[in-house]
């Protein structure tokens, strides 16, 4: 049970942590995470698009340790993240994300938290575009373990 708990608390903070581990700033670093897109002309930004209010659902249960929720939240928001695809890297990388996230067996998302490079990338993707920067986000349960 220990090593449940322990290894539960590490996926919540590695979820909830953002983006972590690179040295150097990307493009996407200088670019606020609210940002439309810039060859659509959409008025709406993409953090306050339905895509990313099922990726931040999906990252919720996530947190919950609730991971059949997660996959769930994130097949619903597929569809829509493909929707709102304009054909940007961003969209794309958006996309990529989401589907990573929503063909992850719920099983494997503890171990691939914990070591995979892929849900890493995708972590910072989802977390760069879907929440807002400066949002009143509460600190992550279990993160003090």
């Amino acid at each position: 049970m220990r090593t449940l708990i322990a290894t539960t608390a590490f996926v919540v903070a590695a979820l909830a942590g953002g983006c972590t581990g690179a040295s150097e700033p990307r493009e996407s670093d200088a670019r606020p995470s609210a940002e439309t897109s810039e060859s659509s002309g959409a008025e709406t930004p993409v953090v306050d698009s339905e895509a990313c209010e099922e990726v931040r659902t999906g990252i919720d249960a996530f947190n919950l340790g609730d991971f059949d929720e997660t996959v769930e939240r994130f097949e619903a928001a597929l569809p829509l993240a493909e929707e709102q695809d304009d054909g940007s890297t961003r969209a794309r990388e958006l996309v990529e994300a989401v589907r990573y996230y929503a063909e992850l067996d719920a099983e494997a998302y503890p171990e691939a938290a914990r070591t995979s490079p892929e849900f890493a990338k995708y972590k910072a993707i989802t977390l760069g575009q879907c929440v807002p920067v400066g949002s009143d986000a509460p600190e992550s349960p279990g993160t003090d373990v």
